[in-house]
C-alpha cells in the first residue's frame, strides 16, 4: 500500500509541470504533443518502486518514478503504470492499444508516439506492434534476447520501426534475429558497454535515453 501511495503522490507532483506522468491518456489530449508509453521490467511488478532484485543486488534500485520524470525532461507525455505480475501481458497489451487508438483519433501523429519497453516489458511492447500494425510507430526493446527468445514471435506479424539497446555486460544477446527475414522491416540495434549489466537501465540515465531520443528525432519533425 505504500509502495502505491508514494506512487500516486510522485505522479500528482509531477502533472503540474508541464509534460505529465500517468497512468492514462491525459483528459486533455494535445495534438501537438509528443506522447511515451513506458513497459518497466518484472522487478518492478514483483517488489515495487525503487526495489532491488534479491537474485542480483549489484544492479542496484530499479528506479521507476526517477525513469519516468527523466522521460518526462525530454518533452513527453509519459503514461505508465505498475503492472500486477499476475495479470497477463496481453491484458495490458489491448489496454495500451485502446489507449493509442484514442490519441490517434484525436488527431496525435503515429510519428509522435514512442513505446519504450525494459526487460519483460518489451514483450507487451512487440504485441502492441503487431497488434496494432501503424508502420509510422516508435517501438523501443531494452535489455537483450536470450539465444531463443526469437522463436516466441515467429507468428507475429512486426509493423512500424524498432530499436533494440543491448548491454555488451549483460547475459542477454542481440534481438536482430526477431527481425531478420521479415519483408519491410525498420530495425536498428545500439550496443552499449557500461559495465552495469542488465541494471544499465533501472536509473534514467542518459546513455540509454539519448540513443533513443535520437532515433526517436529522425522521424518526429
Amino acid at each position: 500500500m505504500k509502495v502505491v501511495l508514494t506512487f500516486f503522490l510522485v505522479m500528482s507532483c509531477l502533472m503540474g509541470m508541464g509534460q505529465t506522468v500517468g497512468r492514462g491518456v491525459p483528459e486533455k489530449i494535445d495534438r501537438e504533443g509528443k506522447y511515451l508509453f513506458y513497459l518497466h521490467g518484472a522487478v518492478v511488478s514483483r517488489y515495487g518502486d525503487n526495489a532491488v532484485n534479491p537474485a542480483a543486488r549489484k544492479w542496484g534500485r530499479y528506479e521507476y518514478s526517477n525513469i519516468l520524470d527523466s522521460l518526462r525532461q525530454r518533452g513527453f507525455h509519459v503514461i505508465s503504470e505498475i503492472r500486477d505480475q499476475r495479470v497477463p501481458d496481453t491484458v495490458y497489451a489491448d489496454k495500451i492499444v485502446k489507449q493509442l487508438d484514442t490519441l490517434l483519433k484525436a488527431g496525435v501523429e503515429s510519428r509522435h508516439i514512442l513505446l519504450i519497453g525494459a526487460s519483460a516489458g518489451w514483450n507487451i511492447v512487440l504485441h502492441v506492434a503487431g497488434k496494432l500494425g501503424d508502420k509510422e510507430m516508435h517501438y523501443v526493446m531494452m535489455g537483450g534476447c536470450w539465444p531463443d527468445t526469437y522463436k516466441e514471435y515467429e507468428g507475429l506479424h512486426l509493423s512500424g520501426k524498432f530499436l533494440s539497446i543491448i548491454e555488451t555486460s549483460d547475459a542477454t544477446i542481440s534481438c536482430r534475429r526477431i527481425f531478420e527475414g521479415r519483408p519491410g522491416k525498420d530495425f536498428r540495434e545500439v550496443e552499449l558497454s557500461t559495465g552495469l549489466s542488465h541494471g544499465f537501465f533501472y536509473k534514467g540515465r542518459s546513455v540509454w535515453i539519448d540513443p533513443i531520443m535520437e532515433w526517436f528525432g529522425k522521424d518526429d519533425k
